[in-house]
């Protein structure tokens, strides 16, 4: 097909001179009239256009922020439309004049206003009835005020004068005589002594029990040294991440083992934490993926690659997988990183405790797996083409950088979560075509 622009019109209109030799195309426009093929022809192209940028994640992107953009300007005018009709609402309520909330106060405690008429019956300081209550009941002409009249001799004031005085003098008898240290029965020769066998009770039990806190102390400075050197750093982690892996092994009909702690094929070496054995549906039965779990961040590139290679020997592993709780990697590494036929990738924490799909580490095992039936195919000398297959594999490579970019992002933008999902579940079934595409290619 070739083509020729004639030119550009100002309204954005493109004349094109357009001779086709596609057999395809031809076969297809010489179904209609002559008079209507331009127009079909000019429907396929924009089919063609929409189906070639829907294929670019980097499009999908930029359609996803322009919905972010249409949304945010939907809530900006719907909220300047609520502000300007609470604004006026409040306006109406509160007008100085005839405002509802203005008169409904003036009614009730202005000047004139019920509550303030009530007020003034009972608290008025001239005729309130709360004045004239305790005027008779404590006032200078009441019972009251006539006992605590201290000029009278009779009063209250007087007799408690009196009482308190004999009080006092006895009290200060019996105090004096209690705290004499000369009385063998008095409070502080008794305090006296209960001290000092207090004290001679909690000499005994401190020595009694001085080799036991020195026992504890030393267990505990162990496990703190331990806890540093980061013995049982990440345990929780590792153990929720297996589980996580067990069920995605049951979904694929494999079969997952949880072998941390425990020896392998190489002498003294207990290198490996889990392994996923194929099983009869992926055309390559019994094969072995090793999967090496880490929450540490002592791990470089060198050190890791390093560590891959040993699990993979020491659990008899086709492919190995390193797994990196986010945040300790690797920094070359990234999210998603494929070394030949083995890959280091993250793990969300978070997502992990929370139950959600862990999107690097299921597309890191089902590429494994694919990986290995095709080499399986091939050492059976079956007809396997290695270039399509590396093709389709750069190609999810491609998408799995795309979608930790995309990840980055939603990390940023966590109230646009549900859109970005979306994205990156168009991402995942990318991922799972690709990876038909090849389980097609290879032979039965």
């Amino acid at each position: 097909m070739t083509s020729q622009v004639e030119g550009k019109k100002d309204n954005g209109e493109m004349l094109l001179t357009l001779h086709i030799t596609d057999p395809v195309v031809v076969e297809y426009l010489q179904d209609f009239p002559e008079d209507e093929r331009s127009a079909k022809a000019g429907e396929a192209i924009k089919v063609g256009v929409i189906a070639i940028q829907s294929a670019s994640p980097t499009l999908d992107t930029r359609v996803v922020e322009k919905k972010f953009r249409e949304v945010e300007e939907d809530l900006k005018s719907n909220v300047e439309y609520f502000r300007k009709e609470i604004q006026e609402r409040m306006q109406e309520y509160f007008k100085t004049d005839n405002g509802s909330v203005p008169l409904f106060i003036e009614k009730h405690f202005g000047e004139d206003g019920k509550v303030s008429r009530i007020l003034e019956n009972y608290f008025s300081s001239e005729k309130g009835k709360l004045v004239n209550i305790l005027e008779g009941e404590v006032g200078p002409e009441s019972y009251i005020g006539r006992q605590m009249d201290p000029l009278n001799r009779q009063g209250l004031v007087t007799r408690l004068e009196k009482a308190v005085d004999e009080i006092l003098r006895e009290n200060s008898r019996q105090i004096l005589s209690s705290f004499s240290l000369d009385e063998e029965d008095s409070s502080l020769s008794r305090l006296k002594r209960s001290i000092r066998e207090e004290i001679e009770k909690l000499q005994k039990i401190t020595v009694d029990h001085y080799s036991e806190i020195r026992e504890i102390l030393g267990t505990e400075k162990g496990r703190s040294e331990e806890a540093i050197r980061g013995t049982s750093k990440g345990h929780d982690f590792e153990n929720c991440l297996y589980e996580y892996l067990a069920s995605l092994s049951r979904q694929l009909d494999d079969d997952s083992e949880n072998v941390s702690g425990l020896k392998g094929l190489v002498a003294y070496e207990k290198v490996g934490d889990y392994i996923a054995r194929l099983g009869e549906t992926s055309r390559a039965p019994g094969k072995v993926i090793v999967f090496e779990a880490k929450k540490a961040a002592s791990y470089n590139m060198k050190k890791t690659l390093d560590e891959l290679d040993r699990a993979k020997k020491n659990r008899g592993a086709e492919i190995g997988i390193f797994l990196f709780c986010k945040g300790y990697e690797p920094i070359e590494a990234g999210d998603f990183y494929r070394r030949g036929n083995d890959f280091i990738v993250t793990v969300d924490e978070k997502k992990l405790m929370d139950g959600e799909q862990l999107l690097f580490l299921e597309a890191a095992y089902r590429i494994a797996r694919t990986l290995i039936a095709a080499r399986s195919r091939e050492e059976e000398k079956k007809t396997v083409d290695p270039e399509y297959i590396n093709a389709e594999l750069e190609n999810i490579t491609t998408a799995m950088k795309n979608a930790s970019d995309i990840y980055t992002k939603a990390s940023t933008i966590r109230n646009s979560a549900d859109s970005i999902d979306k994205t990156l579940n168009k991402v995942i079934d990318k991922i799972q075509l690709h990876l038909a595409n090849i389980g097609a290619h290879l032979p039965s």
